[in-house]
């Protein structure tokens, strides 16, 4: 029970992160009512379609990333595409949370010790702390995650409870503009926000060969997320929309930035304890992050590295600083990285998500698959999905 227990808080925590604070950002030109659609429907997309690669890993011996699950069932070709979405969607994320946690650091400092340190410094300190984190053994990572996150959700829950008393029921942005265009430049954001897929071997090699258990862990590790992001983006966008509207409206507009938003939430009760819980809740949902993501990537890229380096010390951390680096200069060099990476990510998850692991599960021919619930017609649903959401993406970047 407890490595369940761990491993859905390692999912949830893989979730919550930049989509928590991204959300309110991207869905505030839809409003409340057509941005929970949207939600509940991308996250019954992710949670279906991750039995898929569940299905997969549970007919091996052991735990596989997607590329090692591509070349088994289909080839190098299907090998080669599953390991750069991987590692291309991985990077993606890490430089979304270094860039994001870096905004949020440096506006607190702004704020509260009226110094303006340059984001590029705290950038290369959060990077080296990642490095630090993800050196440790695998049992100090979940530990660490596992505390982090059960102190998220308790500062959540009192982040929700005071900004629920200012919302005034007859004063909320049910429905702003939720025209085609502006839905299409949002599902993918929305879509990124459930980026658990990196971890499936992980979780597969540490729960067992169980298909109960492994549905179980990824119903509940999914389920919290998306209760997370309801309850935050809809009480996020109605104080906002009631407190301060010509802020609403740069949101609106997209001119905004992750730091902007998270002070704009803690000025809104004027009470100094209400600001620091606000500032420690998104501090922490990118750390939580960062483990995640950051732990699937480096174990992969140190099983690559391992007829090469044959000292584990070393191995491990070529491995850690392999993953970071790439994603910390990225973050460092991109002007307002956050959406438009977040966009660029939530694309690559679909060929992770969808697209791959519904190609191999047809390719292996499973006809009496563990997981019963996985139907051949809903699969070919799932993948004319996915080609819909990257359409979208695509539209939003050349219209």
């Amino acid at each position: 029970m407890r490595k369940q227990i761990t491993s859905i808080l390692l999912i949830a925590g893989t979730c919550i992160g930049g989509g928590t604070i991204a959300l309110p950002m991207v869905l505030a030109k839809l409003g409340i009512v057509p941005s929970l659609t949207i939600m509940i429907f991308v996250w019954l997309l992710t949670y279906y379609t991750s039995l898929v690669s569940v299905e997969l890993n549970l007919h091996l011996e052991r735990g596989l990333s997607l590329g090692s699950l591509g070349k088994v069932f289909s080839g190098n070709t299907a090998a080669a595409i599953g390991e750069i979405s991987v590692k291309l969607l991985s990077y993606a994320l890490l430089a979304v949370y270094i860039y994001g946690g870096a905004s949020i650091i440096q506006k607190l400092i702004d704020v509260y010790f009226h110094y303006n340190v340059s984001a590029t410094i705290v950038e290369t300190c959060l990077a080296i702390l990642s490095v630090i984190i993800l050196l440790f053994p695998m049992k100090i990572i979940s530990t660490l995650n596992n505390i982090a996150f059960i102190i998220f959700a308790f500062i959540f829950l009192a982040l929700i409870g005071v900004i629920s008393s200012f919302v005034d029921l007859s004063n909320i942005p049910w429905i702003i503009n939720p025209s085609a265009s502006n839905a299409a430049s949002v599902v993918t954001v929305i879509f990124c926000s459930f980026g658990y897929q990196v971890i499936f071997h992980t979780l597969r090699d540490y729960c067992g060969k169980s298909a109960k258990v492994q549905r179980r862990i990824f119903f509940f590790g999914s389920l919290i997320p998306i209760f997370v992001y309801m309850l935050w983006t809809s009480s996020s966008l109605s104080v906002v929309f009631r407190l301060n509207h010509d802020f609403f409206m740069q949101m609106v507009a997209g001119k905004i930035d992750v730091g902007d938003l998270v002070n704009e939430l803690a000025s809104i009760s004027g009470f100094q304890n209400f600001k620091i819980l606000i500032w420690w809740v998104t501090i922490l949902a990118i750390c939580t992050s960062i483990i995640g993501v950051g732990l699937g990537l480096s174990e992969s890229l140190g099983l690559t590295l391992k007829s090469r380096v044959p000292i584990s010390w070393m191995r491990k951390f070529l491995a850690v600083f392999i993953t970071v680096a790439p994603s910390y200069i990225v973050a460092a060099i991109v002007p307002k990285a956050f959406i438009r990476i977040l966009g660029f990510a939530g694309a690559i998850l679909v060929i992770i998500a969808i697209l791959l692991p519904i190609y191999l599960f047809f390719k292996a021919k499973i006809e009496k698959p563990y997981i019963r619930e996985l139907k051949k017609w809903l699969l070919i649903i799932c993948a004319v999905a996915g080609i819909g959401i990257m359409a979208a993406e695509f539209f939003v970047n050349n219209c």
